[in-house]
């Protein structure tokens, strides 16, 4: 397993961020996180979605083509990444939040800033019913459930499900996390590590019932 570029992905909840901190620190690589608490167009965003969601994702844009920039740098290195975030994940966000003419607008903005990026040697998606999901987030007690637009959650779900369902950019590996805790539990964790060191394909499912 030479995995030089690992990327986690998953829905609000899923638990991808503290799950790209632990594969980082497993294998001495650089963490590259989204961060998203430093948009700062976000906040306004939950709070009044209709106005400020071209804002938001523009700013997302302007640090995800920086980041590959950081990626491209550690690969010359020869050092390792893994990121909590997709650089193609505003195919999940951006058809949900911006209405057909700023969507337009993005897409033509994304073609002229953003530069050819490095496909990920591996992406894990980490799967969760809806409800495991939002417990998840009233586990963490930051209140950010309660601020969220009217059906905003369920849509983000359902496209994630939708797009990684069609995902054939990168070798995927689909864990269900319903019962299956990467985080928490260690013998979990080298379940993990033993899949990804055992992939062959293009797709890979790991669910703790199987």
């Amino acid at each position: 397993m030479d995995y030089r570029y690992i990327v986690v992905e998953g829905s609000i909840g899923s638990g991808k961020s503290e799950l790209s901190r632990r594969l980082a620190a497993y294998f001495q690589a650089m963490l590259l996180t989204e961060s998203p608490e430093r948009n700062p167009f976000l906040e306004q965003f939950y709070l009044n979605a209709a106005n400020h969601g071209l804002a938001t994702e523009l700013h997302f844009l302007v640090r995800r083509a920086a980041a590959v920039e950081v990626i491209q740098a550690e690969d010359e290195r020869n050092q390792r990444v893994v990121a909590d975030f997709l650089l193609e994940k505003d195919q999940i966000y951006v058809p949900v939040i911006l209405r057909d003419d700023e969507q337009t607008l993005y897409w033509e903005v994304k073609q002229r800033i953003m530069p050819e990026f490095p496909v990920p040697d591996l992406v894990i998606y980490l799967e969760a019913e809806d409800q495991v999901l939002e417990k998840r987030l009233r586990q963490r007690n930051d209140g950010v459930i309660n601020i969220f637009p009217a059906g905003y959650l369920q849509q983000i779900h359902d496209e994630y499900r939708r797009f990684f369902h069609l995902y054939q950019h990168a070798p995927l590996l689909v864990v269900n996390t319903d019962q299956l805790d990467p985080l928490a539990n260690d013998d979990h964790f080298e379940l993990l590590l033993h899949t990804m060191a055992n992939i062959k394909g293009s797709r890979h499912y790991l669910n703790l019932n199987e």
